[in-house]
């Protein structure tokens, strides 16, 4: 269900996309209106928006931290499956040339 591009959800989460939320936090972090007529205004309590605030921090910290982005797990994930494939080809590779010299040594090669 949504109201006005609000998400209404149950269980204390605010419902909002994840646009809205970093449009009310920029919009705090620029102090164009007080907290609390920010939170009314996006439907949420000041707490939970000084909470996403405070994680839109962290998550720019950790960013800028990292320099390479070797902060995002999601890389480092992609990184190591990259190398587990490339580990794998080189295998079937040294597999594949064996192949082709029992192949020969046994006389069924063309």
């Amino acid at each position: 269900m949504s109201d006005g591009g609000r998400k209404i959800t149950m269980g204390g989460q605010s419902g909002l996309t994840l646009e809205q939320r970093v449009e009310a936090v920029l919009s705090l972090l620029r102090r164009e209106e007080p907290a609390a007529k920010l939170a009314r205004r996006f439907g949420i309590s000041a707490p939970t928006l000084f909470r996403y605030r405070d994680l839109f921090l962290d998550a720019g910290k950790a960013g800028l931290a990292g320099g390479n982005g070797q902060t995002n797990p999601a890389r480092r994930e992609v990184a190591e499956l990259k190398k587990q494939i490339d580990q794998r080809d080189q295998v079937i590779g040294e597999i594949t040339i064996a192949n082709r010299i029992l192949e020969k040594l046994s006389g069924q090669c063309p």
